[in-house]
């Protein structure tokens, strides 16, 4: 959940995993939500933000979080530990997202809650906040939001590095989606948009499936092992060259080359 501090405007998503890569993820979604960055942004001391202090009292940022922050500039700030207080916003959103948004919610998958959820959220922001007595939406437009950064800048946020199975799978949130078998057992990088699993091979788009949420399905590509049997079942090319162990190599006395060239020690 993320809620800026003069609107209200408030966005909130669901994921089957809290670390690092469904964390900036949901940031990105956030701040495309909103429109913009805002200045700073107060968070609890989780992993997925801070891996400690320092010894000057300073936080130690986890490194994809600080370049994720540095990305869009905006400073971020940590809570005290035990404080929930000092970001009740936030606090109070949550109760009210398990008290009016949860009770008797039905969905079929974490895709659907996520679009009922994001429906909400529209709902919720044109509508008379408690506390300042005004629509969030309209206050919104004075929130003084930083510019995004351009799309091409943010993609790298949106991308998780998966190694794929020998037998041409990647695994991606409990689901097996399949790839064509020459890129079997290499890292691919893989990212989840638009309601697709997009799976690339440096910067080629090698493989894309609609995303399933039933954990353990298998789901194939076409053509997933197509001319297998030609390369004999080879994900890789066969070497041109052949490497010879050193000690096949004739070993000669160093006078002998002396002796050839002419010149003494």
């Amino acid at each position: 959940a993320m809620v800026l501090g003069y609107s209200r405007a408030m966005y909130i998503e669901f994921t089957k995993r809290c670390d690092i890569h469904s964390f900036l993820r949901c940031m990105v979604n956030a701040l495309e939500y909103f429109g913009g960055v805002p200045k700073t942004m107060l968070t609890d001391q989780m992993k997925t933000v801070i891996l400690g202090m320092g010894d000057n009292r300073k936080p130690r940022w986890h490194p994809l979080f600080e370049d994720f922050a540095a990305t869009v500039g905006m400073v971020p700030k940590v809570c005290r530990v035990r404080r929930p207080q000092t970001k009740g916003k936030v606090e109070r959103t949550v109760r009210f997202i398990e008290q009016n948004f949860m009770p008797g919610r039905r969905f079929t998958d974490v895709e659907d809650l996520n679009r009922q959820a994001r429906q909400w959220c529209d709902e919720q922001n044109r509508r008379i906040h408690g506390t300042t007595g005004e629509r969030p939406i309209d206050r919104l437009v004075e929130e003084q939001l930083g510019t995004l950064p351009p799309a091409d800048r943010l993609a790298k946020y949106r991308f998780e590095v998966r190694k794929a199975s020998r037998d041409g799978f990647v695994s991606y949130d409990g689901v097996r989606y399949g790839i064509p078998w020459q890129y079997s057992g290499r890292e691919v990088k893989v990212r989840d948009i638009n309601g697709f699993i997009e799976i690339y091979w440096e910067k080629e788009l090698i493989a894309q499936h609609k995303k399933h949420s039933q954990s353990r399905m298998w789901v194939m590509c076409e053509q997933q092992y197509a001319n297998l049997g030609t390369a004999q079942g080879y994900a890789y090319p066969k070497p041109l060259g052949i490497q010879i162990p050193v000690q096949d190599v004739e070993v000669r006395p160093l006078d002998m080359y002396e002796r050839l060239t002419g010149v003494g020690a």
